[in-house]
């Protein structure tokens, strides 16, 4: 039976594992930790109609708090953008999934790829079709159910498309933006640029290490990005009331963040 909705939306998440769930769980007591499900982008998955039920049915019989949990939407190639008809309506179809999976196992947001390709940064004919197709189809996902939708941050070379598309979606109270670190971070050494221009919009957080030349996914303080900044950022901006999602995969590695973020006053007890 489905826990009663928290009083409370828990600040810090992690990825659970159904091999090791009680494990998982117990974490999650232990720190009043959120899950943000990571198995729902598979398309092996998603066409296994069987398995798809047996894994919603097992999640759901943990009892999980209702709107707390996310879920982290499709985005292996897809493109509700593209000029092709049938790559559009399919990657649709597939974010309609999501969504569908979310409402059933409770989740309050599901989290979705801008996938803007930097192959077309200076195009602006590219620009304006992914800012028109995206907007249209978040809004026809949003009046489906009743999650939100935080739009994240991918390929971005700047904060300006998610700027633009977060403005034009303002009136939207169940969207918002998940700004990955990490990814962000690959790109700039001026993550504050970022944080003014999307500070506004932002509801959700990942966080993982990273060397700053690929998306490694460390633990949190084996990498290089500099956590102090970007908490400072969090106060200046005041978003540390705002999820955060600590993506990494694996008891170890959580704990390890889990560690870190205690020792350094990122999570206080």
């Amino acid at each position: 039976m489905r826990k009663k909705q928290a009083s409370k939306i828990d600040m810090f998440e992690i990825i659970p594992s159904l091999g090791h769930i009680e494990e998982y769980m117990a974490l999650a007591r232990q720190y009043g930790l959120a899950f943000e499900y990571n198995d729902f982008f598979a398309p092996e998955l998603l066409d296994d109609s069987h398995a798809l039920k047996e894994r919603i049915r097992t999640y759901k019989s943990l009892g999980r708090p209702e709107r707390v949990d996310t879920l982290h939407g499709v985005f292996y190639d897809i493109l509700p953008f593209s000029y092709d008809s049938g790559i559009r309506e399919h990657s649709i179809y597939r974010m309609q999934q999501s969504m569908e999976i979310a409402e059933e196992l409770g989740c309050r947001g599901v989290v979705f790829h801008t996938n803007f390709s930097p192959d077309f940064l200076n195009n602006e004919k590219y620009r304006q079709n992914w800012l028109e197709c995206m907007r249209k189809v978040i809004m026809r996902l949003l009046s489906s159910g009743s999650c939100d939708i935080y739009l994240e941050n991918m390929f971005d070379q700047s904060p300006d498309e998610l700027a633009e598309i977060s403005a034009s979606l303002q009136e939207e109270s169940r969207f918002g933006v998940c700004l990955d670190i990490a990814h962000m971070r690959l790109v700039t050494d001026q993550p504050r640029e970022w944080f003014r221009a999307l500070a506004p919009y932002i509801k959700h957080f990942h966080m993982n290490d990273t060397h700053l030349k690929y998306d490694e996914h460390l633990a949190m303080g084996q990498g290089s990005i500099d956590w102090k900044e970007i908490e400072m950022l969090l106060e200046e901006f005041r978003l540390k009331d705002k999820s955060r999602l600590i993506e990494v995969s694996g008891l170890d590695k959580i704990r390890e963040s889990l560690q870190y973020c205690q020792e350094t006053g990122i999570i206080r007890q």
